[in-house]
């Protein structure tokens, strides 16, 4: 009953390569016309969400004060 334990290595230059190419695509596309695009969005999206949840609070504020009584105010 003696089982040998079958060993595998494994293949780390098909990691580094798959690692390479991927951190290749990356850079090649990397330019600054890129970055400052993705920035602008990001600082685009984060302005409008944050605008919206101001409008919203407010709206909610003026309906809750329009029906205890104090009327609008803006």
């Amino acid at each position: 009953m003696n089982e040998t334990a079958a060993t595998t290595t494994f293949n780390f230059e098909a990691v580094k390569s798959g690692i390479g190419s991927v951190l290749q695509v990356f850079t090649d596309n990397l330019t600054v016309a890129n970055i400052a695009s993705v920035l602008g969005i990001v600082v685009v999206a984060c302005l409008t969400l944050y605008l919206f949840y101001w409008g919203a609070r407010k709206g909610i504020a003026m309906l809750q004060s329009a029906f205890s009584g104090h009327g609008f105010r803006i």
